[in-house]
């Protein structure tokens, strides 16, 4: 783990892009703390919030599958970059910052299997995830709910040696074994917030369109969310922010529920989401 002066430098814009991926104190829950992807799946557990998916080359990830009697599922890769740049959000005070991203968590999972729900309080997982870009206590809930193929959490960026963020250019990839039934929710921090995450809509998106693959770019599915957990400050600028807050799960209470940024009405101007984050469904490198 970098020093303290590194994580706060890094939250404050001021580390060089090139370091972002191996700064992975930033958004720690404070539990074992070395990044180490793990599966969730089968509960292979290091203590660690930001603990993910097996790694593999190039920070693929796979998990184990609780089956659904479909015989042959197809493997694809997911991969999520951060496609911000520098100037992408603009502060009251001048400031031009990049956005970056926080470790996922993902699940594999029916329809009416959502990860959460559109005008209900959020889980105490998608409030760590969130507030403080902890994806493990997610995913964590998640495993062996009905309706649930697969669950994830990816920390570790693509050619990185270590996890934490992402920042523009950079990627998380993982792999999800698709079919007809089943959707793909992946859920990021957008960390220049309160309690602001990407996600799609709880529905979640179709891996298979008329009986192939949906294969291609599908970051028109994904939306910025408000978890509802902790009060609204300006973007980039607010105090009880992950890059400002003395620790996590710091902040007002909202005692809101989950709704699209949009219907929050907060006053604040917020990037497009195509600005921020990309999100490819691909077949797997071989």
């Amino acid at each position: 783990m970098t020093d303290e002066k590194t994580r706060r430098d890094f939250l404050r814009g001021t580390v060089a892009t090139a370091t972002v991926a191996g700064i992975a104190g930033c958004l720690d829950s404070g539990g074992g703390g070395d990044g180490t992807d793990t599966d969730i799946e089968g509960m292979t557990d290091t203590g660690d919030a930001m603990s993910g998916t097996t790694g593999t080359d190039g920070g693929v990830g796979s998990t184990t599958d609780s089956g659904d009697g479909m015989a042959e599922p197809t493997p694809l890769e997911v991969t999520v970059t951060n496609v911000s740049a520098a100037e992408t959000l603009t502060t009251s005070a001048g400031d031009d910052l990049a956005v970056p991203l926080s470790p996922l968590a993902f699940a594999v999972h029916t329809d009416d299997a959502a990860v959460f729900s559109e005008g209900e309080t959020a889980s105490a997982g998608l409030e760590a995830l969130a507030e403080d870009g902890m994806p493990g206590d997610l995913a964590g809930e998640l495993r062996g709910a009905s309706g649930v193929h697969a669950v994830g959490a990816v920390a570790t960026a693509n050619r990185a040696d270590g996890s934490g963020p992402i920042g523009p250019g950079e990627s998380y990839t993982f792999e999800v074994e698709a079919g007809p039934s089943r959707r793909l929710t992946v859920a990021t921090m957008f960390v220049q917030s309160n309690d602001l995450f990407y996600a799609p809509d709880p529905a979640g998106i179709a891996l298979f369109d008329d009986g192939e693959p949906a294969l291609g770019d599908v970051t028109d599915q994904i939306r910025l969310w408000d978890a509802g957990t902790e009060e609204n400050e300006e973007p980039g600028v607010g105090e009880h922010q992950a890059p400002r807050q003395s620790g996590t799960d710091t902040g007002p209470s909202e005692m809101g529920t989950v709704r699209p940024v949009a219907a929050v009405m907060d006053g604040y101007d917020y990037p497009d989401v195509s600005e921020v984050i990309e999100v490819r469904v691909n077949p797997p490198m071989m």
